[in-house]
């Protein structure tokens, strides 16, 4: 009887492990299949993308300045408990003509409307556009929401990962990674870390 109780307990604890590691597979996006493609240092791809107002952004429109790249949901609670902070940040930046927040919708089933609503109601100072088809998240291996990759005034990617490193979706951690290279950028210091794991809710890719 007690060999049985000892392998149900070995039993219990191996899915316990396993439950915790497919979680963390699962919140990180690593089983979503889609590569890593763009790399701290490494030149960002191109992008053209409409927010709900009709409104054209692309690169090459923010050069020379650094920009903050957000990829969000309204449908993710990990990616609505950081953007009251991310906001904050956004609107603390307001009056600097160098820092640009941008945020990206990459889930194939929200439209427009919904991303309007979603700004307006939860106060959304910056911009939110909308990534048909996924095809940007792709094309910089954009995982979960939120992933924030902030880009150097010359168009690279200078950080990618996490806002900060809160253990909780809507409790702010104690390192804000993103603030902390916005700053680095525009002192023309050195960032550290430079990329740090995302994790949240897979990006719904279209099918």
């Amino acid at each position: 009887m007690k060999k049985f109780l000892l392998i149900g307990l070995v039993v219990l604890v191996l899915l316990v492990i396993g439950a915790g590691v497919f979680a963390h597979l699962q919140l990180s996006g690593a089983m979503s299949g889609v590569a890593r493609t763009v790399t701290p240092g490494e030149p960002m791809p191109a992008f053209s993308l409409t927010d709900y107002e009709g409104d054209t952004h692309s690169l090459d429109d923010y050069e020379g300045k650094v920009l903050v790249l957000d990829f969000c949901s309204h449908k993710c609670p990990f990616s609505v408990g950081v953007d009251p902070h991310t906001a904050a940040l956004s609107r603390a930046y307001a009056d600097n003509d160098d820092v640009v927040f941008l945020g990206i919708d990459s889930h194939y089933d929200t439209s427009f409307d919904e991303i309007e609503a979603y700004v307006t109601s939860a106060d959304i100072p910056h911009p939110i556009v909308r990534d048909p088809e996924n095809r940007y998240a792709d094309a910089v291996g954009a995982l979960v929401t939120p992933d924030f990759y902030v880009v150097d005034q010359s168009g690279r990617l200078a950080y990618r990962g996490a806002f900060d490193n809160r253990i909780r979706p809507d409790s702010e951690g104690s390192r804000p990674y993103v603030a902390n290279a916005i700053e680095a950028l525009l002192a023309g210091g050195e960032i550290s870390p430079t990329q740090v794991p995302s994790w949240g809710c897979t990006i719904k890719r279209a099918p």
